[in-house]
């Protein structure tokens, strides 16, 4: 089962702003007498829209087996849903996680192992959620607006 991010309004504006602000700043090169560097600066802007658009376009999560892997880009990863202890409700932009595939300030932080932890924003939180519980009766909720 595969669940896509979900996109905030606040980070679809810092995607977009981004890629403009990119664009403009490539701008200037243009003008300049020889073409040498619009080519590098056009080039290096153009590699980083490359790589936000393939951030936004690839990270998702799908729950497979007992095992729910992510993607975001040229990161990956896999967790053993039974090895999940705590499933935490988190909003806004600061997030006390180290890995960070999502594409919202809202989601939820996913405690696993022993001192794991990943931070998601899977748009159907509710069905995701109830996904994992029905594969680990262990986990523990904390601040989750949902509990079945």
């Amino acid at each position: 089962m595969i669940f896509k991010s979900a996109v905030s309004k606040i980070n679809k504006f810092i995607y977009i702003g981004t890629i403009v602000f990119l664009i403009l700043l490539s701008i200037p090169s243009f003008f300049e007498d020889t073409y040498e560097p619009f080519l590098v600066i056009f080039s290096i802007h153009f590699f980083i829209i490359l790589f936000i658009i393939w951030m936004y376009k690839s990270t998702f999560y799908k729950i497979e087996n007992t095992y729910l892997h992510w993607k975001s880009g040229p990161f990956y990863g896999e967790i053993d849903i039974k090895k999940i202890n705590k499933i935490e409700y988190h909003k806004g932009i600061i997030v006390p996680t180290i890995w960070k595939p999502a594409l919202s300030h809202i989601g939820i932080i996913i405690t696993y192992n022993k001192y794991d932890d990943i931070y998601i924003s899977p748009e159907k939180q509710q069905e995701f959620i109830a996904k994992l519980q029905s594969l680990n009766q262990n986990i523990t909720f904390k601040n989750t607006p949902y509990v079945e």
